[in-house]
C-alpha cells in the first residue's frame, strides 16, 4: 500500500512502499523538490540499508525537478547505499555558494555547512539572529549524533527568485518519543512538546537549547519550522502552531524556510538548481 513518506502536507506526493523486498520511493508526482525531500528520500534509503532491503528511487518526471534532485546528489546517495534510482545524469557545474548538496551527517563537524550557510544568509538582516540559528542548527545536527542511533542527512539552499533560504535535516533512528520516553513523553505529539520546549535526553546546562533557539529566530524573521516524528508532526509560525498527524516517519524531521529580505542574484547556472519551479 502506498502511503505519504511523512505526516502532514509538506511530503503529501511523495509515496513509499515495500514490494517483493525492496523499499520504493516515488517522487513522480512532486510538483516541487525542497531540501526536505531530498533528505527524507535519504533517510528513507538509509533505513532500508540498515534493515537489508533493496531500494529504488523513482524520480520526478518533470525533468527540470529531476535535474535538481541529480544536483543535489540525491543520486549519489541512494547509489552509495546500493540503491538504484532513474535521476538523469547532469553536467558538473561551478560550484554555487548557495547549495549545501545532500550529506551524510555523522559528526558535529558535518553539519558545520548547513549551519554556515544559513548564518551566512541571515547575518544582514540581523546579527544576533544569525548567531542564535548557527548556534540552533549546528546543536540540532549534533542531536541526530546524540540521541538518533542513525547516520543523519542535511541539505539547504537558497532560492533566488523568491529571496528565501530552504533547510532540512533527517534521520531514520529511533524518533523523539524513544529518544525522550524516559523524561516523560507518552506519544509522538507529547515528544514533539517536549522537544519545542527544550527537553533533552542528556543531562546538562545548554542541552535541548537548539530547537527552541532556532523555532525564535527562524519565525521571527518570518519563516517556519516543521518538525515531524513518529505518527505527529508541527508547523510553526510566528502566528501560530499547527499540529498534525498521520502516516509513520520513523525518525526525526526537521525543515527550515527563512525569508532573506533579498534576492540573491547571478549565483545560480539555471532553474534546474532552484528545485524546478
Amino acid at each position: 500500500m502506498n502511503r505519504p513518506l511523512a505526516p502532514g502536507s509538506r511530503l503529501a506526493s511523495t509515496k513509499v512502499f515495500t514490494r517483493h523486498g525492496t523499499r520504493i520511493v516515488d517522487l513522480r508526482d512532486v510538483r516541487w523538490v525542497d531540501p526536505v525531500h531530498l533528505v527524507s528520500v535519504a533517510a528513507e534509503a538509509e533505513a532500508a540499508h540498515r534493515e537489508g532491503l533493496s531500494f529504488e528511487l523513482r524520480g520526478p518526471s518533470a525533468p527540470d525537478r529531476a535535474r535538481y534532485a541529480s544536483r543535489m546528489k540525491l543520486g549519489e546517495v541512494v547509489s552509495s547505499l546500493g540503491g538504484t534510482h532513474d535521476l538523469p545524469p547532469v553536467t558538473e557545474s561551478r560550484r554555487v555558494e548557495h547549495l549545501v548538496e545532500v550529506a551524510r551527517l555523522r559528526t558535529s563537524v558535518d553539519v558545520v555547512g548547513l549551519a554556515t550557510l544559513v548564518h551566512s544568509r541571515v547575518i544582514e538582516l540581523d546579527a544576533d539572529l544569525a548567531h542564535a540559528l548557527h548556534q540552533g542548527v549546528a546543536e540540532i545536527g549534533q542531536n541526530v549524533c546524540d540521541h538518533a542511533q542513525s547516520v543523519g542527512f542535511v541539505a539547504a539552499q537558497t532560492i533566488p527568485r523568491r529571496g528565501e533560504l530552504r533547510f532540512a535535516v533527517a534521520d531514520p533512528g529511533v524518533g523523539l518519543l524513544a529518544t525522550l520516553r524516559a523524561r516523560g513523553a507518552s506519544s509522538d505529539s507529547s515528544a514533539i512538546d517536549l522537544a519545542l520546549t527544550g527537553v533533552s535526553r542528556l543531562p546538562g546546562g545548554g542541552r535541548g537549547t537548539g530547537l527552541p533557539s532556532t523555532v525564535r529566530a527562524v519565525t521571527h524573521l518570518g519563516g517556519y519550522l516543521y518538525l515531524a516524528s513518529g505518527g505527529s508532526a508541527a508547523m510553526l509560525t510566528q502566528q501560530r502552531r499547527t499540529n498534525s498527524g498521520g502516516p509513520r516517519f520513523a525518525g526525526t524531521l526537521v525543515e527550515g524556510r527563512v525569508p532573506t529580505g533579498r534576492l540573491v542574484r547571478g549565483t545560480m547556472d539555471s532553474r534546474s538548481a532552484e528545485g524546478g519551479g
